[in-house]
């Protein structure tokens, strides 16, 4: 078995050790944040086999009703999703598919794909949506299929549209991003214009009920993997035909593509049999988590929400202002009293587009916050919670006062690191400001 999927359930104490020397405050809020919106915990609490009865997100269904149940898991925690599956139901899952970027383990006796994430178009990861419709297309009426998806999943089913090869559409994509579109809205041009089993297509495939298990970084369940189970509405390609328009890229896409996009263009509506997806892991479990295990060591936690749409560059600048604002509030109202100091925290996708690598975001958001902090004692981190390879690059790091290792360079990033596979909500961003005389730890 791989080092990252211990079998029975996630522990904190099967973490690899922190480095020598680690930041211990950043380090604990990374730690709490991602056993908090653990994949394979979350998605166990949402699929029970308990005797004749199955537990479904929010539905229990004898399970009797179902001749086959049927799985796929998609993105940067399939294999945490799958494990959890395959833990849950046990012999009463009759197949299913896995794609991602780690190795499936071979306790979980599925197929598997394993590719990188990415924008659509990589392809490696290509035949991920064709298994998925043969898939989906196999089951009948009296059958079952659980839908896992977590961010990366865009790129397991995503397909360029027909007369486009995956590096031209690959390039399309990346060429919106760096013409100034937010992720988000790369996201949805994707899902509108992308073949594959997208925008509603895996719900249609096939005679199933569809029961939908999100890992969510917090956009929402109709734009994650492309939303296979939930329909395109014409107000969404309103909104995608106008952000072309402004980017001046509509008039020279093809004119099936542009007629995608045409309000009246109303795809066939999803049965009832498809049911509304349930988000299992998010942000806000990673926050709640964090802040619980920072309070118990005497820090003050506050949420440094509200921060713009922008790059790494206006992410760090509005965080350390939210960190600012949270450390005078905390001061005026006392409740800083007895605390070893603020710890101001905030989830971010940098504005990127679903499974795109996050950490040159990271590298640049911790420069400029090197550069800008005005703090001696203060320090923040930046950290991707979907982890990294154990021999790979760290997937964040801290700069400023090193409460563990104080002679360092305040602008020499310090790493933090988190195995891969087990979650992935975004991007953690920690800021620690230490009461006066006051010695973390």
């Amino acid at each position: 078995m791989g080092w990252r999927f211990p079998f029975e359930p996630f522990r904190p104490e099967l973490e690899p050790d922190a480095p020598a020397g680690a930041d211990p405050v950043p380090e604990t809020a990374l730690r709490a944040a991602v056993t908090g919106a653990d994949a394979y915990r979350a998605t166990r609490a949402a699929l029970r086999r308990d005797g004749p009865t199955l537990r479904v997100g929010n539905r229990f269904v004898p399970l009797e009703r179902y001749r086959e149940v049927a799985f796929l898991a998609l993105g940067r925690a399939a294999a945490s999703q799958a494990m959890a599956v395959h833990a849950a139901l046990g012999d009463a899952v009759t197949q299913g598919f896995v794609a991602g970027p780690d190795p499936l383990p071979a306790q979980v006796p599925f197929r598997s794909l394993c590719a990188a994430t990415g924008l659509p178009g990589d392809p490696a990861a290509l035949a991920a949506a064709e298994a998925a419709r043969e898939l989906a297309e196999g089951l009948g009426e009296r059958d079952l299929l659980l839908v896992l998806l977590s961010p990366g999943a865009l790129s397991y089913l995503a397909v360029p549209p027909a007369g486009w090869d995956a590096p031209a559409w690959n390039r399309w994509l990346a060429a919106l991003a760096s013409a100034g579109a937010p992720g988000s809205d790369v996201d949805a041009v994707a899902r509108l214009l992308s073949d594959g089993p997208v925008a509603g297509g895996l719900g249609r495939a096939g005679a199933s009920e569809v029961d939908t298990l999100l890992v969510d970084r917090g956009d929402g369940p109709v734009r994650l993997g492309g939303g296979p189970t939930i329909a395109a509405t014409a107000e969404e390609r309103v909104a995608a035909r106008s952000l072309l328009g402004r980017l001046g890229r509509l008039e020279a896409l093809p004119a099936a593509l542009r007629d995608r996009l045409a309000p009246g263009s109303e795809p066939p509506a999803l049965a009832g049999r498809v049911h509304r997806p349930v988000v299992v892991a998010a942000p806000a479990d990673a926050l709640r988590e964090a802040g619980d295990a920072l309070g118990e060591k005497r820090w003050l936690p506050r949420l440094a929400d509200r921060l713009p749409v922008g790059g790494p560059a206006a992410t760090a600048d509005a965080f350390l202002a939210r960190a600012e604002e949270r450390l005078a509030e905390a001061t005026a109202d006392g409740t800083l009293a007895g605390r070893r100091g603020v710890v101001a925290l905030a989830p971010t996708t940098f504005d990127l587009p679903e499974g795109v690598d996050e950490r040159p975001a990271i590298a640049a958001f911790l420069a400029r916050a090197a550069a800008t902090l005005r703090r001696r004692e203060m320090s923040v981190a930046a950290v991707r919670t979907s982890g990294s390879e154990p021999d790979g690059p760290a997937p964040g790091g801290v700069v400023g006062r090193s409460t563990a290792r104080p002679a360092l360079p305040s602008s020499v990033p310090r790493p933090l690191r988190m195995r891969a596979g087990i979650t992935d909500v975004g991007c953690l961003l920690v800021g620690v400001v230490p009461a006066p005389a006051d010695g973390a730890g």
